[in-house]
This record gives C-alpha cells, structure tokens and sequence, in this order.
C-alpha cells in the first residue's frame, strides 16, 4: 500500500481498512504509526541482497552502495523513510554493521567511523531519491535550453559541462561517487584523524 500510494495516500485507517481490521488493532500491534513506518522500511530493505562483512572493506561499501540503490529501485516510494531512524530494524542494523566494520577495518578511528558510516548512509540514500525523481538523468532539450541561456562569465563551467549532463549515465555517476566516497576513506586513514 504504502510502495503503491506513497506516505500521502498512507494511513494507518486505511491499512486497517485493507487488511480488514480495526485500524486501534493495527495501532496496539505496533505501537504506533512511527513504529509500523519503521517496521516497513526494515521489510524493504530485507528484500534486496545484504552482504555479509568479508576481509575487503572496499568492497564491502561497494556492495552496501549497491543494495541500497537496488532497495531504492525496487520501493521507491519507501526508502524515504530511512532517512528517519537511525536504524529501521534488524535488517538495517546487519546492514550497518557491514559498513562500520568497514571503516573500522580501513583504518579510521570510531568516531569518525561513526560520522563517516551515517555520512554514507546519507549519500547513498540521498542519491537514491535523486535517480528515484528523475534528478540522476540526462537532461532534457528543454534542460539544455535553460543552461544555455545562462551568462559565460558567471557560469563557465556548467556551461562547458553541457554534454556530459547530456550525455549523463546514471550507473557511471553512482559508481564514481561510491568510488570517491572510498578514496576519501583511503586518504583520511593515510593522513590521520583530524588532519
């Protein structure tokens, strides 16, 4: 319902309503309606691919990158909410040890595992609702049509990136950007915290 109606046509009436209970039943079951939002979006995430932790922490935020733009692929109209909680279950908290493990592995001292591990999870979660409304397209003719009209000498450079906004590939754009959130990783654990 929720994946199909997004959270506007959502409510825990009308949820009650289609699993043919009273909506006070749904509510005494989880609480409530923060908690049955939060059950909704561990569910989500449970349906797309985890990996488990291995010795390669590059790879490992690689492939937490990718499960969570194949969450937002398949429920667009839910990984929002992940935005929300901390954590949203179970499932997310095996998710997130995944990634903290990583950045513990890779060298960086915990608090700034800590920051950097919620830091990817906004960027990953971020880019997902950009690409999920259309944001991570090429542009339109129409798109170009505005950029064009733009002054060379405030915007030299967007207006130099023209073709490769036209040209833009999706897969290519979230890859560099995982690649560079790991080369970030990288470099801070070779220059030292608070460097």
């Amino acid at each position: 319902m929720l994946s199909r109606d997004g959270e506007a046509g959502f409510s825990v009436r009308k949820l009650g309503l289609r699993i043919g209970v009273d909506p006070m039943t749904v509510l005494h079951h989880f609480g409530s309606k923060h908690e049955l939002l939060r059950r909704i979006a561990d569910r989500a995430l449970a349906t797309v691919e985890l990996p488990h932790p291995s010795a390669d922490w590059r790879a490992d935020l690689r492939n937490v990158a990718a499960a969570y733009r194949d969450l937002a692929h398949r429920h667009p109209r839910v990984v929002h909410l992940h935005f929300r909680f901390h954590a949203t279950g179970p499932t997310d908290h095996a998710s997130s040890e995944v990634v903290y493990r990583a950045l513990r592995t890779a060298g960086l001292p915990d608090a700034d595992s800590a920051g950097l591990g919620l830091a990817f999870y906004a960027f990953l979660l971020g880019y997902a609702l950009a690409e999920a409304e259309g944001l991570m397209r090429p542009i339109s003719d129409e798109d170009e049509a505005e950029l064009r009209e733009l002054d060379p000498l405030a915007c030299p450079a967007t207006l130099a990136l023209i073709p490769a906004f036209k040209a833009l590939n999706p897969d290519a754009a979230f890859g560099a950007s995982v690649e560079a959130f790991i080369d970030g990783v990288s470099c801070r654990c070779r220059i030292g915290p608070g460097s």
